[in-house]
Order: structure tokens, then sequence, then C-alpha cells
């Protein structure tokens, strides 16, 4: 498991033990078509096309709702980890409508973020 993961999952337990729901945005392309040859790891398609999913290219690795009812997005990153252009987007739209948004890089980082009681 690598350092981000880590940090990811003590955030999310932080979030969830602070009253918040939290949940993990996976975002990613798969690939759908009709399967023509199969061998071991390795599967051949016919008329291949690749599906985007998740919610938006820069999309917060974190999303929920606060128990205040208040929607948020937290971009979880290690000490020296960046945030991409796509990234900071996406922080910012959440914030101009009315939603919490920000970088953490540890679990006290994503609480600070979050309205308290």
């Amino acid at each position: 498991m690598n350092l981000e993961t880590k940090i990811q999952r003590a955030i999310m337990i932080a979030i969830s033990q602070a009253g918040h729901t939290v949940w993990r945005n996976e975002t990613g392309n798969f690939w759908t078509g009709r399967v023509i040859h199969k061998d071991g790891n390795t599967t051949t398609l016919a008329n291949a096309q690749m599906i985007p999913c998740g919610l938006t290219k820069g999309s917060a690795d974190l999303i929920g709702i606060t128990n205040k009812g208040i929607f948020f997005a937290i971009e979880v990153k290690t000490p020296k980890g960046r945030t991409s252009k796509e990234q900071e987007q996406f922080i910012k739209h959440i914030k101009l409508q009315g939603g919490i948004a920000g970088v953490a890089r540890s679990p006290q980082d994503a609480l600070d973020l979050l309205p308290r009681g």
C-alpha cells in the first residue's frame, strides 16, 4: 500500500469518527467490447471502446456530506504531493457552489476543513 493510500484511509476513519459521511471517489477508464480471445490475464476485444468512469477528471479523492448537510470534496496528497490543474479547478468549483473543498495531507488537515460539532 502506498503512502497516499495510507493517508487516505486514516482520513476516512477520522472523518467518519467526527460524524460525517465520506466515500472514496474512484475515477478512471475501462474497456468494453465483444470478447474474441482470452489467454490467462489477456483478453482481446472486438469493437473495443474505452469508457470513462467516476465524476470527472480532477475530481477529489474523497467526497461526502458533513453532519450539517454540506457537500465536501477532499483531495488527498502526500507531504510533497502537488495538485493538478484539473484538481485545483474542481476544488474551486465546489467552493463557488457553496461546498467545502481542499487538500489534506493528514487526518487533521481534513478535519480542519470540516465544521465541528
